[in-house]
């Protein structure tokens, strides 16, 4: 059927009335700001740019133009930064680079070293939002060393913050803790209260709630984010309130209550659905995955988490637990016997996985290597030139190598060996305390216990256990026999004749058969640190659980982490 005759002409003149209007309303604009001066211009700038980043730009470059015809250096550098501030807040992340590189340059000429701390730190910002990790702390680095030039406690926080969020996109998370709190610290030193010290204060109470749920602490993470939650009034900040809400889902995800944390995510499904900001829904529709797959409702996870997929690419995001999202898919198709979906997804996992650790490792050795690396050339060049000698040192190398070769295979066998010996011992271990066979978890003790006084505390020792009490830092021969009511010396010899071992290691055993089980058991818990997973079961150094792994079990603990991720791959 074609169309009246009428109808094209009403439209055409509807277009051309518009195009009219519009071209007014410009015009209009354009005129209006002949009439500002340079300073109304960036206040107009600053009051527009949160809710209008477009015309915000536009009035910054306004006040560029006025700056150059003044030939105001000064006002070109801060006209200049308001431009790549609103490029960088519409996501032209190059371009504000670009506009930053001269900002830096006439900031130099100043000497303005405000101006540098905030030139570089947002030039930190864009790197790190292109996916240039690496180049953003170098630009943090330079940031930082203006900063301290201020002396101004909220430009060295700002930096700061910055670095332990790059930290902890890389998976150091007591590091970036460890930073956070430093820099909480730091703002409390300022008896004044002012927007921005609030604003720092805000995003580290989240980022510390954030990266501590990261390691499976939610009663830390609930402390820090209630914190968070006091200063972020819904009405005022609802971004900060809805990001600290977020963090509350994921605490009752952690806390296993599952139902709670899906009616959070649905509450902030409902407001970002209002305010049309689509790819703020990748980490409520990920937990309403999560926590429908523990609730075996796995037809819902997939379905939530294919939208966290959809969101991701639609947008180009670079959401950081992509790669768990395809592992939950992978085993809620499992679980619908949809195989070729969950291989699918495995397949997808494994190549992100690859691709992730490669980007960690690189930043981690940037960032700890810094500049002491001798570049290999000048290693090569030091070297005596004369030919005979390299083809002996190459000889000697190519020896070297096979014997390393044969001697790593071997290890490698008995490794192997001993692994499968391990996992005997855990089924051992797993098993109701009664059945345990006494000889595999500790030595037969050839004591009979006659002391009445000797076999409660052996009793006492047994609830000790029981209750977990060992995995406490603070668990000492002192805070064990306060608990059983005893003092250090009987405790120590009831332990040294009974159990036929010192405290020591009696306590390291315990500790080394719970991360044996727990770490067999729980995939999660593989994915942590060695710090992190050596603080769950009560040792302070990473380097003094290692020790003790290895003199218990004959490996380390990295190397029975890889094992159990390969058994479970094969």
């Amino acid at each position: 059927m074609y169309p009246k005759k009428s109808s094209y002409p009403t439209c055409y003149y509807i277009v051309v009335v518009i195009l009219f209007c519009c071209s007014l309303s410009l015009n209009a604009q354009t005129d209006s700001l002949q009439e500002k001066s340079y300073e109304e211009l960036i206040t107009l700038f600053e009051t527009t740019l949160r809710k209008d980043a477009i015309k915000a730009k536009v009035y910054a470059e306004k006040s560029y133009q006025l700056a150059k015809e003044e030939n105001n250096l000064e006002k070109k550098a801060l006209a200049k930064y308001s431009i790549a501030h609103a490029n960088y807040t519409i996501a032209a992340y190059t371009l504000s680079i670009e506009n930053l590189n001269d900002v830096i340059k006439i900031a130099e000429e100043l000497n303005d070293n405000i101006l540098l701390f905030r030139s570089h730190n947002l030039k930190g910002n864009n790197l790190c939002d292109l996916n240039k990790n690496s180049e953003g702390f170098e630009a943090y680095k330079e940031a930082r060393k203006y900063a301290r030039l201020t002396k101004n406690p909220i430009h060295i926080s700002t930096v700061n913050i910055n670095i332990a969020l790059i930290k902890k996109v890389h998976k150091d998370y007591q590091e970036s803790i460890n930073i956070l709190l430093e820099n909480l610290k730091l703002l409390g030193t300022l008896d004044t209260e002012s927007r921005e010290k609030t604003y720092n204060k805000r995003i580290i109470l989240s980022q510390l709630a954030d990266t501590y749920l990261r390691i499976s602490q939610p009663k830390k993470a609930d402390y820090y984010n209630d914190l968070a939650l006091e200063i972020s009034p819904k009405k005022q900040f609802p971004n900060a309130y809805y990001w600290a809400l977020s963090n509350k889902s994921i605490i009752h995800y952690q806390n296993k209550n599952y139902k709670q944390s899906i009616d959070i995510c649905k509450q902030i499904e409902t407001y970002y659905l209002s305010t049309n900001e689509l790819p703020n829904l990748t980490t409520p529709y990920f937990y309403i995955g999560k926590n429908s797959y523990e609730l075996k409702e796995f037809h819902q996870a997939i379905k939530y988490l294919e939208k966290v997929i959809t969101i991701s690419d639609e947008f180009k995001l670079d959401f950081s637990e992509e790669k768990e999202v395809y592992k939950y898919l992978q085993w809620s198709n499992s679980e619908i016997g949809n195989h070729k979906k969950a291989t699918e997804y495995s397949k997808k996992f494994y190549e992100l996985d690859k691709i992730n650790d490669s980007l960690d490792i690189s930043l981690n050795n940037r960032i700890h290597k810094e500049h002491d690396i001798i570049p290999l050339q000048e290693e090569i060049d030091s070297l005596d030139k004369n030919t005979k000698y390299l083809y002996i040192i190459s000889t000697i190398l190519i020896i070297f190598l096979i014997g390393f070769f044969i001697w790593f295979k071997q290890k490698q066998q008995r490794n192997k060996k001993r692994f499968q010996e391990l996992l005997v011992t855990i089924e051992k271990l797993e098993q109701p305390k009664e059945k345990i066979i006494p000889e595999v978890v500790v030595k037969e003790t050839s004591n009979t216990v006659t002391d009445e006084n000797a076999l409660q505390i052996l009793k006492d020792l047994e609830k000790f256990e029981a209750k977990e009490l060992y995995l406490r830092q603070d668990c000492t021969l002192s805070y064990v026999a306060k608990k059983l009511k005893t003092n250090t010396s009987y405790l120590s010899n009831v332990i040294n004749t009974y159990k036929e071992k010192s405290f020591k290691t009696y306590l390291s055993e315990l500790r080394i058969n719970a991360a044996l089980i727990q770490l067999k058991n729980d995939p999660k818990l593989r994915s942590y640190t060695i710090k992190a997973i050596a603080e769950e079961f009560g040792f302070k150094r990473s380097e003094t659980f290692s020790r003790a792994f290895k003199a218990q079990t004959d490996m380390y603990p990295s190397y029975y982490i890889k094992s159990l991720q390969n058994q479970k791959d094969t």
